[in-house]
């Protein structure tokens, strides 16, 4: 019983094959323009019932599914020309952050240098007593950027609380630069 329907199922596969090759032999002849077409055309017509209908239904079948298939491989070349435009206009607005980040620090450690440049020309005794009652954050970037001797009598001069708190700091930030 098997080998009955395994012959039936080879059979049937075989004559779709020659089906298949009769109708595209056919069409490549008749697209060709040589003679012997209508030879070819006569063959393709000996195949023909159900058998027949099947090929020519899985042929429409095959060919509106690779229709298909070049319409989305068309359709995702538009898709991925898109993210291609749009992350080359990322990376482009990247560097253009970046560059105005780096504006902003380097303005920022120019007004901290100044700022520095002006308590430095201060009484150390002025100087502290301003400086203990700014953020511990920003008085420790402060003191950083002041001349090393200059820092060391502001620091003298400020409250021993604040001025710890103003050297934990600076030592953290300094660790952490390592």
């Amino acid at each position: 019983m098997k080998t009955r329907a395994l012959l039936v199922l080879g059979l049937m596969f075989f004559g779709s094959f020659a089906g298949r090759i009769a109708v595209m032999a056919a069409d490549a002849t008749a697209k060709s323009g040589l003679p012997g077409a209508d030879d070819i055309a006569g063959v393709a017509s000996c195949v023909d019932g159900d058998l027949a209908a099947a090929v020519k239904d899985r042929m429409y079948s095959l060919d509106s599914r690779e229709l298909a298939i070049t319409d989305r491989e068309a359709e995702l070349k538009t898709y991925e020309a898109q993210i291609d435009k749009r992350l080359a206009e990322l990376e482009e607005a990247n560097e253009e952050l970046q560059e105005k980040i780096t504006v902003v620090q380097d303005a920022r450690s120019a007004d901290i240098q100044k700022l520095a440049a002006i308590y430095e020309g201060m009484k150390p005794a002025q100087a502290g007593e301003i400086i203990n009652e700014m953020d511990p954050q920003f008085a420790a970037g402060l003191i950083s950027s002041m001349n090393s001797e200059q820092a060391a009598l502001v620091v003298a001069n400020m409250d021993a609380q604040k001025a710890y708190l103003v050297s934990v700091i600076l030592a953290n930030r300094n660790q952490t630069d390592r």
